[in-house]
C-alpha cells in the first residue's frame, strides 16, 4: 500500500486527527472551567462558614470578658462601700489596692449632686454620665456606656451602684480596650482577618485601615441577628464579612454591640489564582502531547480501513462495546485486537468511574453513620468485587469497644443490603498496625490474622485488604475487604479502595461534627434552663422535668419527631423570662400581692422577647408565650382559648402545672401524685385541653404498668 506524501490528505486521517484534538481539548476545557468555578465556590463557602463561626465565637468571648470585668467592678464597688461618702473615697492604685489593671481609670460619682471624685487613672467624661438615667439602674446590674468623641477608637465605661450608699452613688470605670479587644485584633490580623466592633451605627473599635470605616458602616446589615455574610468595597480592596451581635443587654443595661470580621477577597481567592496558574501550562502541555502523539500514530499506522472506521465512529459516540475482528495476519490484525481490548477497558473504566461518582455523591451527602455504611455496602461490589466486606467503627464509650457492620450472606450485590451490627472488643495491640500504616494493609491467612477478622464472615477467607479511616488524626474506623482465594490486587483496585475509604472518612467527620453541634446545642439549652431555675432553690430542675414530661405527653399523642424536639426546647426555655423577675418574689413564702403577681404574669412575654432574636428558636416562641393560657380563655398573657392556643402550648401548660403542683414551694408543700392527677383531671376542659389531660393520664398509667 502506497501512503500519500502528506498523510493529512487522507479524509480518514484528518477525521481521526481532529477526533484526537477534540477528545483532548473539549473535556480538558470543560474540566478546567468547572474545576476553577467549583474551587472558587468551595473556597468562598468555606471561608464564609469560617467567618460566621469565628464571629460568633469572638462575640461570645467579648461578652465573657465584659462579664469578668463586671465582677471586678463589683469587687471594687464593695471595697468603696466601706467609706461613707464620695469625699471619703480612697485613692486606689493597681499595685496594692483592688483597682484592676484592666481599667484605665476609676471614679465615684453622685448623680443627684453631680459630685465626682477621681479614685484612680484617667478622668471620666462627667457630661456623658450626667445624661444617663442611673436611678432606674438595678443595684445588681451594671450599665455600659460608650463615647465616640474625636477620631480613633471610642471609649467604653462600666457604671455600677455602690452598695450601702445612697441610690445616687456610683463607681465608674473606663475599660482598657487593649485588654477587651486587643487579643482578638492581634489574632485576626495574623490570619489576615480584620476585627471591628460597632455600637449603634458607629465604629467603637477596628483594626481596618482608617479610610475603610465609613464603607463598612454602609455595608453592614441592620438588625441584631447574625449575618450569613456580605461583601463591601473600600478603596481598591473588596472584603467578605460576617457579623454577630454581642448580647450585652442580656447582662448589662445600655447598648448592644455588633462584632464584624472582614477578610480581603484577594486573599480568599489566592488558592483559586494559584490553581489557574498551574492548570493553564499543564493544559497546554497535555494538549501539545496529544497533538504530537496523534500525529505520530496516524503517520505510522492509520490507513482508511472501513471496518475500523465504523467501530471508531461508535467509540466517538460513546458506544464502548464495539468489537471488530480482522484476520489479516499483519499489523492490522494486531490493531484490531488492541482496539477491542481498548474498548473493553474503556467500558470497564467508564463503569468504574460512574460507580465511583455515585458512591461519592451518595456517601458525602449523608450525615448518619448507619446510612453511610448502608450506602457503602450497596455500591462497593460494583467497584471492588469481594467475597466479604465489613466496616469496623470505634465506640466512643471505650477505646477497645468496636462495632462491626457487615452484610448478610443473602444480601451481597443487593442495592439495599441487610446490614448486621456486631459489638466486639479489639485489644490495642491488634490495632497497632492500623495506627502505623496510613494507607492500607494486606493480610493473608497463612501469615496469621487477628481475631477481630474472624467475626467478618463465617466462611473461610484467604486474603484481607484493610483500609484505616482516620478522623481528627485518630483511628475512627477501618474497612475490610476479604476474598476466599489469595490474589494480587491491581494498582487501580487499591487506589479505588483508598479513595472510597477517604470519602467515608469525610462523611464520618461530617456526621461526627453534626453530632457534636447537636450535643452542644442541647447542652446550651439545658444550661440556660438551669441558669433560670437557679434563681430559686425551689425551682431547681423544674425546666428539665417539664421538658421531659411534655415530650412524653407529645409522644403519647403521636406528635412527629419535629414537634417533639420543639416541645423539648420549649420546655427547657419556657421560664427564661424569669431572669427578669426579682428573686424575693420568686422565693416569697406567702401570698403574692396583685402588683407582684402582675410581675410574674410578664415572664411569658419576657421569655418571648429574649428568644425572638435567635432565629433557630423562633418556632418555640408560641409554646413559650402561651404556656400560661387556659383552655377556657381565662389565662394570660393574651387570654387565648381552645385550639387558638398552639398544641405545644397546651401540652406545656399541663406539664408545667403538674410539676409545679408536685414540687415544694416556699408557700406550700408539694401535693401527692394522686391528688395532682385528680386535680388536673377536674380541670380538663377548663384550665387544660381534655386531650392533653388524657395523654398525661396515659403516661402515668404506662409507668405504673412497667413497674
Amino acid at each position: 500500500m502506497v501512503f500519500p506524501r502528506t498523510f493529512l490528505k487522507s479524509r480518514l486521517a484528518r477525521r481521526v486527527y481532529m477526533l484526537f484534538i477534540l477528545c483532548a481539548l473539549v473535556p480538558m476545557t470543560i474540566l478546567a472551567v468547572i474545576s476553577y468555578v467549583q474551587v472558587n465556590r468551595v473556597i468562598m463557602d468555606n471561608e464564609l462558614r469560617g467567618l460566621q463561626r469565628n464571629a460568633f465565637s469572638q462575640s461570645m468571648a467579648v461578652f465573657d470578658r465584659m462579664v469578668f470585668l463586671d465582677k471586678e467592678l463589683e469587687m471594687i464597688a464593695s471595697h468603696l462601700a466601706r467609706y461613707p461618702g464620695p469625699g471619703k473615697a480612697p485613692v486606689l492604685d493597681s499595685g496594692g489596692g483592688p483597682l484592676s489593671i484592666h481599667f484605665l481609670g476609676l471614679g465615684v460619682f453622685d448623680h443627684d449632686t453631680g459630685g465626682y471624685i477621681m479614685v484612680a487613672g484617667a478622668e471620666q467624661p462627667q457630661p456623658l454620665i450626667m445624661r444617663q438615667p442611673l436611678h432606674s439602674l438595678p443595684s445588681d446590674t451594671s450599665m455600659v456606656l460608650t463615647d465616640h468623641q474625636g477620631e480613633g477608637p471610642g471609649s467604653v465605661f462600666l457604671i455600677r451602684r455602690i452598695p450601702g450608699r445612697s441610690i445616687s452613688s456610683y463607681v465608674i470605670a473606663q475599660i482598657d480596650l487593649e485588654y477587651l479587644f486587643g487579643l482578638y485584633a492581634e489574632e485576626a490580623e495574623e490570619e489576615s482577618i480584620r476585627l471591628s466592633i460597632l455600637d449603634e451605627g458607629k465604629i467603637l473599635f477596628t483594626n481596618l485601615p482608617e479610610d475603610h470605616g465609613e464603607s463598612l458602616l454602609k455595608a453592614v446589615p441592620s438588625g441584631d441577628s447574625p449575618s450569613r455574610g456580605f461583601s463591601w468595597t473600600a478603596g481598591s480592596g473588596t472584603y467578605l464579612s460576617s457579623s454577630a451581635p454581642v448580647f450585652l443587654k442580656s447582662k448589662f443595661a445600655g447598648t448592644m454591640w455588633k462584632l464584624v470580621l472582614s477578610e480581603p477577597k484577594e486573599i480568599i481567592h489566592a488558592p483559586g489564582v494559584m490553581f489557574r496558574n498551574i492548570y493553564v501550562p499543564v493544559f497546554f502541555t497535555a494538549l501539545l502531547f496529544v497533538l504530537l502523539l496523534s500525529m505520530r500514530q496516524i503517520r505510522k499506522s492509520l490507513i482508511p480501513l472501513e471496518r475500523l472506521k465504523e467501530s471508531t465512529g461508535m467509540i466517538s459516540r460513546g458506544e464502548l462495546i464495539s468489537h471488530e475482528v480482522i484476520r489479516s495476519g499483519d499489523e492490522f490484525e494486531e490493531l484490531s485486537e488492541s482496539f477491542n481490548v481498548m474498548a473493553i477497558k474503556l467500558n470497564q473504566q467508564f463503569n468504574t468511574l460512574k460507580a465511583m461518582a455515585g458512591i461519592d455523591r451518595a456517601i458525602l451527602s449523608l450525615l448518619d453513620t448507619d446510612k453511610i455504611v448502608e450506602t457503602f455496602f450497596s455500591r462497593i461490589g460494583i467497584v471492588l468485587p469481594n467475597d466479604a466486606a465489613g466496616v469496623y467503627i470505634r465506640d466512643s464509650a471505650g477505646s477497645s469497644a468496636w462495632y462491626l457492620y457487615t452484610r448478610g450472606a443473602s444480601s451481597r450485590g443487593d442495592t439495599h443490603p441487610n446490614i448486621m451490627i456486631i459489638p466486639l472488643s479489639i485489644p490495642g495491640e491488634d490495632l497497632e498496625p492500623l495506627n502505623r500504616y496510613m494507607e492500607y494493609i494486606v493480610l493473608r491467612k497463612d501469615d496469621g490474622v487477628p481475631a477481630y477478622l474472624d467475626r467478618l464472615s463465617s466462611q473461610d477467607m484467604a486474603m484481607y485488604l484493610i483500609l484505616p479511616i482516620r478522623v481528627k488524626e485518630s483511628l475512627y474506623a477501618f474497612i475490610v475487604l476479604a476474598d476466599r482465594h489469595a490474589k494480587e490486587h491491581s494498582h487501580d483496585y487499591i487506589i479505588h479502595a483508598r479513595q472510597i475509604a477517604d470519602r467515608m472518612a469525610v462523611a464520618f467527620a461530617n456526621a461526627s461534627l453534626i453530632d457534636e453541634m447537636n450535643q452542644l446545642n442541647w447542652g446550651t439549652l439545658t444550661a440556660l434552663a438551669r441558669v433560670v431555675d437557679a434563681k430559686s432553690s425551689w425551682t431547681a430542675g423544674h425546666s428539665e422535668r417539664v421538658a421531659d414530661l411534655a415530650v412524653e405527653i407529645g409522644r403519647i399523642m403521636g406528635l412527629p419527631e419535629k414537634d417533639l424536639v420543639t416541645l423539648n426546647k420549649a420546655g427547657l426555655l419556657h421560664d427564661i423570662g424569669k431572669v427578669r423577675t426579682p428573686r424575693p418574689i420568686l422565693n416569697k413564702p406567702g401570698k403574692l400581692t396583685e402588683e407582684e403577681f402582675d410581675i410574674i404574669r410578664k415572664h411569658p412575654e419576657d421569655s418571648s422577647r429574649i428568644l425572638e432574636p435567635i432565629t433557630p428558636y423562633r418556632d418555640i416562641i408560641p409554646a413559650v408565650l402561651q404556656h400560661h393560657e387556659r383552655f377556657d380563655g381565662k389565662g394570660y398573657p393574651r387570654g387565648l382559648s381552645g385550639e387558638s392556643i398552639s398544641l405545644c402550648g397546651r401540652i406545656l401548660a399541663v406539664a408545667d402545672s403538674f410539676d409545679a403542683m408536685v414540687s415544694d414551694r416556699p408557700y406550700r408543700k408539694g401535693k401527692s401524685l394522686d391528688a395532682v392527677l385528680r386535680e388536673i383531671r377536674e380541670e380538663a376542659g377548663k384550665q387544660f385541653d381534655p386531650l392533653v389531660v388524657d395523654a398525661l393520664m396515659q403516661v402515668f398509667k404506662d409507668k405504673e404498668e412497667r413497674t
